[in-house]
């Protein structure tokens, strides 16, 4: 069973902005200044709060899992810098899972890989749909880059 003393520091950080890549290109399409983009980035902050709930219950059994959640829940109260605004870094999400999946596959199971990327597009597919674009967040659910993004990032997850 993989636990967080098997990673790097390098390695758990990259780990954990992987996990963060949806929550991170969502921040990195919004306008925080603008009343309406603040109260759909509000509301896609308790969404991801509601899904590390309930991904505890569906990943919990998982060592190395329960403890990307438990990090990722600190990480939001103490305001952790694990996400970035930076849109490029989007353009091509291949390094990024590249990286990830290399991370994995040298640390974790196969069963415990299958379930952090299955975590983390379940926790980029949340953030999308949770908030819509448009006045206060109310306009269509998951906008086309939102789409595309989250096919992206499905297919370089599927593509190991």
């Amino acid at each position: 069973m993989t636990t967080k003393a098997d990673f790097e520091p390098k390695e758990w950080n990259d780990l954990m902005f992987f996990a963060c890549i949806g929550l991170s290109y969502k921040y990195s399409t919004r306008d925080i200044h603008a009343l309406g983009d603040m109260v759909g980035f509000l509301r896609e902050m308790l969404s991801a709060h509601t899904f590390l709930t309930s991904a505890m219950n569906k990943y919990g059994n998982i060592e190395l899992l329960r403890e990307v959640i438990n990090d990722l829940v600190s990480a939001c109260k103490s305001r952790q810098d694990l996400i970035s605004d930076d849109f490029n870094t989007f353009k091509n999400l291949e390094p990024i899972v590249e990286q990830a999946n290399q991370i994995l596959a040298e640390k974790a199971t196969s069963e415990e890989a299958r379930a952090m990327r299955a975590f983390t597009y379940e926790l980029a597919f949340e953030i999308a749909n949770a908030a819509g674009d448009g006045f206060f967040g109310t306009g269509t659910k998951i906008s086309q880059s939102e789409a595309e993004f989250l096919s992206e990032l499905k297919s370089h997850l599927l593509d190991v």
